[in-house]
Formats: structure tokens, sequence, C-alpha cells
């Protein structure tokens, strides 16, 4: 795999070379999509739906390969899937709105909320992953992080996030858990009213179908988990929901937060010891080339995987849904490198 990757780099900057320099403005376009289709067979990628954003526009889009693979059914951008660990992302800047609207200081102890949180951590250092005092990706202590926003917001967490980010910023593809399609979900579709659970549950009827892929290759259906979500998990969305998502956050208007609690969320959280870590709050942050990223992953094994990355200076943004989890296995993007993975390789080569 890692040699049949070099090889495709290799091939990248020889495409790099001999396209007509007439063609520079869309080269990078052109060139991405070229190589991201082999590379998601490469991997074993039954579907998968990208998009980059760049000043606030799509400027680019394309779904491979297929959302069910039984039936046919193409992966498109607007194509429903569980984003997993994504929902971290959307957790932060939901506890963002309760900093700008005076209802919470992320420096104060969790156990304010969370009295049985195993470490005296502050909400900040829980947002960066670092409740025991240096990085440790932990999803079962984000989690903690539910409880957090439901008491600043004064209710449920996935009405939070529905009222406050999918409803406020029209992202009308996305749903706050894939339960409210469910039997189980029953206790939650009772906490919106019918026309929002019409709509949710239009989406769920479109979600892509879930793969894991066999020593041999082979993606074989499988099942999403049975849950619903909280601060670390659960969110359904589209990869064009995601690019706007991505677009209002770049739009220094106040919506859905400030550009001060922003540049906060997106600086590396400082240990006592003075150590950096790879996180600021809820994302992820590191530098290449000199130039900064912030990103966030999502992985749901045998299931899905998700990737946004952002070049905050250049106002550039790649957003990655799959049906598979082929956009973070083997990757180790849980220890805070996104250059580990394939797919980021060849976008930095091309956009940095």
């Amino acid at each position: 795999m890692k040699l049949r990757l070099f090889s495709l780099i290799a091939a990248l900057g020889a495409s790099i070379l001999l396209v007509p320099a007439g063609s520079a403005q869309e080269l990078p376009y052109q060139i991405f999509e070229r190589y991201l289709e082999p590379l998601a067979q490469q991997i074993g990628m039954p579907g998968l739906s990208a998009v980059i954003v760049r000043n606030g526009r799509i400027e680019w889009e394309k779904g491979y390969g297929h959302a069910d693979l039984e039936n046919k059914i193409s992966a498109t951008p607007d194509t429903p899937y569980p984003i997993g660990g994504v929902t971290q992302a959307m957790t932060a800047v939901l506890l963002g709105v309760c900093t700008d609207r005076h209802l919470l200081d992320v420096d104060t102890g969790i156990r304010r909320w969370v009295p049985t949180f195993p470490s005296d951590a502050s909400v900040r250092q829980v947002l960066a992953h670092a409740s025991e005092g240096r990085f440790v990706f932990d999803a079962a202590r984000y989690l903690a992080l539910t409880a957090v926003v439901e008491q600043c917001l004064g209710k449920p967490y996935r009405v939070a996030v529905a009222d406050e980010l999918l409803e406020r910023l029209a992202l009308t593809a996305s749903v706050p858990g894939l339960d409210l399609g469910q039997a189980s979900g029953q206790a939650a579709r009772e906490l919106f009213d019918a026309d929002r659970i019409s709509r949710y549950q239009r989406q769920l009827a479109r979600v892509a179908v879930p793969y894991r892929i066999d020593r041999s290759g082979r993606a074989v259906r499988s099942e999403y988990p049975d849950y619903g979500v909280d601060a670390s998990g659960g969110m359904v969305s589209t990869a064009r929901d995601l690019a706007l998502f991505e677009s209002e956050l770049d739009d220094d208007n106040g919506v859905p937060l400030s550009l001060s609690t922003l540049t906060k969320m997106w600086t590396p959280f400082v240990s006592s010891d003075g150590v950096a870590t790879p996180t600021g709050q809820g994302w992820f942050v590191q530098t290449s080339s000199n130039v900064r990223l912030v990103w966030t992953f999502g992985h749901i094994p045998d299931a899905a995987s998700a990737l946004i990355l952002k070049m905050p200076s250049k106002r550039l943004t790649l957003v990655l849904l799959a049906n598979s989890g082929g956009l973070a296995d083997t990757y180790r993007l849980e220890q805070g490198d996104i250059a580990n993975s394939p797919f980021v390789k060849i976008f930095l080569r091309l956009f940095i």
C-alpha cells in the first residue's frame, strides 16, 4: 500500500509539471479529482463524497462509487453519512456559543457539571483531550461535555445542536442522531415537532449503507452502531452541509460564534509544563510548510469515516465522507498528525 501511495504521489508531481500553464487556476482541482478515485479504490472504499470550499464557496465537489452497492445508488456530495467524531467539533462550537453569551468560562473545572469526572480538569482541557495534563485522545472523556452543553444552553444536547447549528445555519440535510429513524428513538422523536421529524426521517432514509472491507478487499455490508447522539459522536450530515458549516465559521459575522472565540478554539492548548498539544478546543491544530492546519475526523470502524481539513489563512476547506473506515483506518489520526492520511498528502501537495 505504501509503495502504491508513493507511486501515486510521484505521478502527481509529474502531472503538475506537464499541465499547460494556462490552466493553472483550475489545475489543483483537476489533479485532485484525477487521483482521488484510484486512491479510494486502492484503499477499498465503496462510496466517497468530497467537497472543496474556498472563500466561502464550493469550488469543487464530487461523488465516487456507491452509497449503496447492492442497489447501485451512487454516492454524491449530498449523500448523508454518520460523521462520528466530527461531532466533537460541533460540540466545541456549541460551547463557543455559550462562551459568547457569557454562560461559560472554559477554564472552570468540569466537575461543576460532571461531579464524577475522573480528574480535576477544566472544560478547556477536556476539549483539548488533555484532561490528564497531557494529550491523550479519549472520546469517552469528551462525552462528559454533553452535560456542559445541556446545562449552559438549557436543553438536551440533540435539541441544542439542532437549534443552534442545524436550524440557525440552514444545515437542512443534517440529522441529530441515527436513532431518530429507528424504533429505539421514540423518546428522542418526542423532542421535536412533526415537521422536523419528517425532514430528519427523509434524510435518514437516504443514509449511505455501511461496509467493512474484508481481507480480500471486498466490501461486505455491515451495520451502524445503535446509539443516539452526544458530545462525542452521533451526528449525521452530508459533505455539502459540512461545507456550509465550515463556510459559516470562516465568515467573520459572529454567526454562530465570534471570531475571537473561534481563534482561541483553533489555538493549540498549552499544558501547565509548557508543552503544546496537537489540539485546540474540539479541533486538531498543526502546521505544515508554515501553514496552519485545523482539522477533525470521525471513525466508525467497519462502517463510516469522515475528515475535514481547513487552512484558515487560505480560507480553504476539504470535506471527505465515506461509508467505510477507509478515511481513518491505519492512519493513527487520533495521535494528532493529519499528514498520515494519503488523501491529505495529495491535498497539501496541491494546495500549499
